[in-house]
């Protein structure tokens, strides 16, 4: 791999190992210039196996900001070995001066890349004129922007999160808050949601209730109940499961990431549609947005 481009890969997953071992950590050690640094995993385990891949030397000033990272942010990601410095357009360097082609753009959020002049001075210029009221105040940005992402979506109307994990914590709640408007004379509305395999909703409580997978669900349980789990892409089974006064409910990913890039066909997204509006359940689409 030569120095002037070389991809950049995203960092595996790892499985469920050993819990306690991962979160054993000694404020007062110092990690050796030749020694290699465990990776902990987003679900706070260790993988055994990632000592023992082979990997590029890492400087002593990368070092240095990972012995820092190590002793000061709690370990959640298991990080590829570089420290990223500065960054234009599609290319990253480090802390080195090595220069990469940026393959995951902030995991497929910096669309228009890194430094882009116009968003730049867009973001200096709102910086400048009014930093963050919160919801308590109108402000006309967010306003503007809404008006123009319900011109050009599906959207009547529109709810801003800081994140993807956020969005599906407020869906769980409209769907909830739904049910009970639709069915005020009934002391037990349909509270129950249809998931499907290979998902990831995010990381929070109720979009990990959401998410099929054990490596990131099992360090947390118990997580929040009533959430069924079918095939990703079987409409039969999917039809079968979405239920009159018991579902809520169903959230999936059109194109699934997390789980490999799998894409829904349109007739199962279609099957999904019509069987939830059969049983008086919400379709929650679970979509990436970029910036």
């Amino acid at each position: 791999m030569s120095n002037s481009l070389q991809m950049m890969r995203i960092s595996h997953i790892s499985p469920p190992a050993d819990l306690p071992r991962a979160f054993k950590l000694d404020k007062g050690r110092r990690i050796s210039l030749g020694e290699v640094i465990p990776k902990i995993s987003s679900c706070l385990v260790t993988d055994p196996q990632q000592g023992s891949t082979s990997a590029r030397p890492v400087t002593r000033e990368s070092k240095e900001v990972m012995e820092t990272e190590r002793n000061v942010l709690v370990g959640t990601y298991a990080r590829a070995p570089v420290v990223i410095k500065s960054g234009k357009g599609c290319k990253l360097y480090d802390v080195d001066g090595k220069e990469y082609l940026d393959m995951t753009a902030g995991i497929a959020v910096n669309s228009l890349g890194h430094g882009d002049p116009d968003w730049v001075n867009a973001v200096v210029e709102q910086a400048s004129t009014l930093t963050h009221v919160s919801n308590v105040y109108y402000s006309i940005p967010q306003v503007t922007l809404a008006k123009r992402l319900v011109e050009c979506s599906f959207a009547d109307r529109i709810f801003f999160t800081n994140s993807g994990t956020e969005a599906n914590e407020a869906a769980i709640k409209f769907a909830r808050k739904f049910q009970r408007f639709l069915h005020a004379d009934k002391k037990l509305p349909a509270t129950e949601f249809i998931a499907f395999t290979n998902s990831f909703h995010g990381r929070t409580m109720g979009a990990l209730a959401l998410t099929s997978k054990k490596q990131y669900r099992s360090p947390f349980e118990p997580v929040m109940p009533g959430v069924v789990f079918v095939e990703y892409g079987n409409s039969e089974e999917a039809i079968k499961a979405i239920q009159p006064g018991k579902t809520a409910a169903v959230f999936v990913e059109p194109i699934q990431g997390e789980g490999g890039i799998y894409s829904a066909a349109k007739d199962f997204l279609q099957a999904l549609r019509t069987a939830c509006d059969n049983a008086g359940a919400l379709l929650v689409y679970d979509e990436v947005g970029f910036t």
